[in-house]
């Protein structure tokens, strides 16, 4: 058949162990290995697939369709597996399934799909067959009987910036249960993926490292741009392994609040916040029982408090490593400092003196060898000379071999010849040519490297340069364009002066895995930025423009918070957390723009919700509610208001809330809003029932039914029967209470809201539990469950455990529940929940019905097997436990 074309799925496979098998019995190899090609072909040919390349055992097979090679792949392992393979024992083949635009040509196909679907066969055992996110999407509706995929999740390949999501091609009759994939960071992390290759500092890597085995802090110091935060990570990933707990990095560059630290470091590792409970007691019981590295990156600026912080936190977990970045130490007992050096260097005047191979002395240098690799990177070609070999040693020499100094001029070998950059150098650094230079701290010598590269800009280019101060964390090209342009910067040109300045090496562009593009720089760079806004006389009118921008961002993102894109929505969010950090700051601190803060604060409510930054929240609301200009009893108001008392009823502090959601209905009965004034009022009879207060709860639904009926409002309809059906439940009249949380369901899922759909399938959970219906709940509880996975949300966990432990009580899975029971309350101290009095009154019954069914050591033991699970491992098996059941009975 013809070559496929353009878009196509490609597979790959190969022996496990084939050249073990060839070394023990190389005669039984043979045929063995014909019978294996053989299959492959076979199974090719049927299903329309060109076998464009055969290395040994391995076959790299192009199909024009997924369900074609899909359906090769299922044919071939069921034809491996009934095959008797005599003296070689069963031939075990992995395989990889993954669909992209590749080129052909001369025979072969060429791009980046052929590098993905080796790297996912790379990391599969004999007899898997594994599939793409872009191969399962295209198979996920055509699968043939007897088959069907398993979600394995979203991994890191080895040497691939984009992470996958892998699925598993299960086949019945077929052994479908394998060992953890191969070549995966498997170790919990967030380090971030790297996009340029690590040059040189081998020994400085195998330094490091050999002081983490003795040393539980050490802190990399050096002056910005040494590469501390590089060799970190560079570090970090390669004792992923070493540390169950997971390995974290925290970046501090951007926090101009000391006080920020511990949340920040809450933030990354996803703690949820404990009322009434610091959250540096939190952080430290949270690491207690913990084997994990934290990464604490750019201390320099809040080293006190950064030094607190660590030493707390070590002081609570006896198997806790942090890995510090500063230009000074953190001066706290038991530190380890270890100054990272400048790359290795060469003196010109002295090294190149009659040397045989001029070439070959200066590449054996760390800072030639980078500027080469940068410099080859701007320019394609680029390459080291006789005739250039001097030059690139005098750059490297004059800039003390500081890596950020070397990328800065390796960048300018687009432009300028090594020559050229090096005669600039000596033009304008006069300051290194004088005195002794051992002396000068290197900071003068990067901030004369970024002041040379700011001289030397177009005056469109440091004005666009310095504007783009006012971001925090990154820039898209429309809030560029938005904030940035005019009185000197048109917006046509925006684009091409910022191109400009990721040519110069100021800017880094940075792509995100939905194809999203930000424009980023380090933090010196950004520093120096900030220092050229403050003086340029445009501060306030920036940071207006830049507030005016965050909040058109949030209020477009707004019917994504409460519809059908969420998912992207929050993710969009998380990369602009920083600048509506600085937004709301500046919101704060300006009574004629505080009323926009108010409104930025009230849509991100329910981001921070479902992210669990609370305390973050609470914080953001505390001030901006008691901003000057923010104190007018205006719609804004009330809504953020309404919104911190949802904050405050999510933190379990129902008494806080009450009195935010009562001022927030004040406020909208005065403006005549009816709606709004009801629908919080129902959120309010939410809040008084965790209260227990003795009110009627019922008048806080009723008027929202009402009112919901007769103006033909959906929401207030759904709100007011979810609350009505909650009340049913807690008074015993079951059916009632699923009739109306069902219809409830309805509504929210007829507007895409998935929150609070996700909410009240939970009620329909507990409520047909208490009907006797398992199977309804089983089925709301798992909806629930996806939807939380989805959007990235893990406190719910612990609840949805408790509810599934209560459903296989009512199954007579005793063990199972005691399990789930066991990992709930694991996963409530790693996500520091403390669950209210509501709350905790369900669970002691759980508990006590528990006991009273499965007694001694049994309970104990199932619960100490759950408390050892992760909280999704935890999850996924009591969504699966009603197999287990059956199987019981």
């Amino acid at each position: 058949m013809p070559a496929p074309q353009g878009t196509i799925t490609f597979l790959f496979s190969d022996i496990e162990g084939s050249t073990r098998l060839w070394e023990r019995d190389p005669g039984a190899m043979q045929p063995a290995l014909a019978r294996h090609d053989a299959i492959l072909h076979a199974c090719a040919a049927a299903s329309n697939g060109y076998v464009f390349k055969t290395i040994g055992d391995a076959f790299c097979i192009a199909f024009d369709t997924a369900p074609d090679a899909l359906a090769a792949a299922a044919t071939a392992q069921r034809q491996l597996d009934e095959e008797a393979w005599g003296e070689t024992g069963p031939l075990r083949v992995r395989m990889a399934l993954h669909t992209g635009a590749a080129e052909f040509r001369d025979g072969d196909y060429f791009g980046n799909p052929l590098n993905r679907v080796a790297r996912i066969l790379a990391s599969a055992h004999g007899g898997q067959v594994l599939l793409s996110f872009s191969a399962e999407e295209l198979v996920r509706d055509f699968l043939p009987a007897g088959i069907r995929l398993r979600d394995i999740g979203e991994h890191r390949l080895r040497d691939l910036n984009r992470s996958e999501h892998l699925f598993q091609l299960v086949i019945d009759g077929i052994a479908s249960e394998f060992p953890p994939l191969r070549f995966l960071e498997v170790t919990p992390n967030n380090l971030p993926s790297n996009l340029s290759t690590f040059v040189g500092r081998e020994t400085h890597v195998t330094d490091v490292r050999e002081l983490l085995e003795t040393s539980r802090l050490i802190t990399l110091t050096g002056t910005g741009g040494t590469g501390k935060t590089r060799l970190s990570l560079q570090v970090a990933s390669q004792v992923l392994g070493e540390f169950s707990g997971g390995v974290w990095f925290v970046e501090f560059a951007t926090l101009t609040d000391p006080l920020r630290l511990w949340e920040t470091v809450a933030a990354t590792l996803g703690i949820r916040e404990e009322p009434e409970i610091p959250i540096q007691r939190t952080l430290a019981r949270y690491v207690s029982k913990r084997k994990m590295l934290l990464l604490f990156d750019n201390c320099e600026h809040v080293l006190n408090s950064a030094a607190t912080l660590a030493a707390e936190l070590l002081r609570a977990g006896p198997a806790l490593q942090i890995l510090a970045t500063s230009r000074h130490s953190l001066g706290i007992s038991g530190e380890r400092t270890w100054s990272v050096p400048p790359l290795t260097i060469l003196n010109p005047a002295r090294d190149l003196f009659q040397v045989p191979d001029i070439v070959a002395t200066v590449s054996q240098y760390e800072a030639v060898r980078l500027f080469i690799d940068r410099a080859a990177a701007a320019k394609p070609g680029f390459e080291v000379t006789r005739q250039n070999a001097p030059s690139i040693a005098q750059i490297c020499w004059r800039l003390d071999g500081i890596p950020l100094a070397i990328e800065l001029a390796a960048a300018r070998a687009k432009v300028l010849s090594p020559e050229q950059i090096a005669t600039r150098l000596d033009d304008r650094f006069r300051l290194l040519t004088g005195g002794n230079r051992s002396v000068l701290p290197h900071q003068q010598t990067l901030r004369a490297l970024i002041d040379w590269s700011y001289d030397l800009l177009s005056e469109d280019e440091r004005t666009l340069f310095r504007r783009l101060g006012v971001f925090g964390g990154g820039r898209t090209l429309e809030a560029i364009e938005d904030v940035c342009t005019g009185n000197g910067v048109d917006a046509y040109e925006a684009l091409d002066l910022l191109q400009q300045l990721v040519d110069k090496s100021l800017l880094s562009v940075e792509t995100g895995a939905d194809g999203s593009v930000r424009y980023t720089m380090i933090e010196s760079v950004w520093h120096y930025t900030q220092e050229k806004l403050e003086t340029s006389g445009e501060v306030e009118s920036l940071r207006d423009r830049h507030l005016a921008c965050f909040l058109s961002v949030a209020e477009a993102l707004l019917p994504q918070l409460e519809g059908s894109g969420i998912a992207l929505a929050l993710e969009r969010i998380d990369t602009e957390r920083s600048n509506f950090r600085l937004a709301l700051d500046w919101a704060a601190r300006r009574p004629h723009l505080a009323v926009k803060g108010l409104r930025i604060a009230g849509v991100l409510t329910r981001y921070w919700e479902i992210r669990g930054n609370l305390e973050e929240a609470c914080k953001v609301f505390q001030s901006i509610l008691h901003a000057p200009g923010a104190l007018e009893p205006t719609r804004e108001r009330a809504a953020a208001l309404a919104g911190a008392g949802r904050i405050a009823w999510c933190r379990d502090r129902a008494a806080d809330a009450q009195p935010l959601y009562e001022q927030s209905i004040a406020i909208y009965e005065s403006l005549g809003d009816t709606a709004a004034a009801t629908l919080n009022g129902a959120f309010l009879g939410f809040v008084k029932r965790n209260l227990t207060v003795a009110e009627d709860i019922r008048a806080c639904f009723e008027p929202a039914l009402e009112l919901g009926k007769a103006s033909g409002d959906r929401l207030l309809i759904a709100i007011a029967l979810s609350g009505l059906g909650t009340l049913a439940v807690d008074e015993g009249r079951f059916e009632e209470a699923l009739r109306m949380k069902e219809e409830s369901l309805a509504i929210y899922r007829a507007v895409g809201d998935k929150w609070i759909a996700g909410y009240i399938l939970w009620g329909v959970a507990k409520a047909s539990n208490a009907a006797g219906d398992p199977v309804r709940a089983r089925s709301a509880l798992a909806e629930w469950v996806t939807i939380a996975r989805e959007l990235g949300n893990r406190w719910s966990l612990p609840y949805v455990l408790q509810a599934f432990a209560d459903i296989l009580l009512l199954e007579g899975n005793a063990a199972a529940a005691a399990r789930a029971l066991g990992a709930a309350e694991s996963g409530r101290e790693a996500l520091a929940i403390t669950l209210d009095a509501v709350d905790q009154a369900e669970l002691d019954r759980s508990i006590l019905q528990l006991e009273t069914t499965l007694a001694n050591p049994a309970r104990r033991r199932e619960w100490e097997i759950g408390r050892g699970q992760s909280l999704w491992e935890a999850v996924d098996d009591a969504i699966h436990s009603d197999a287990e059941t059956q199987a019981a009975a």
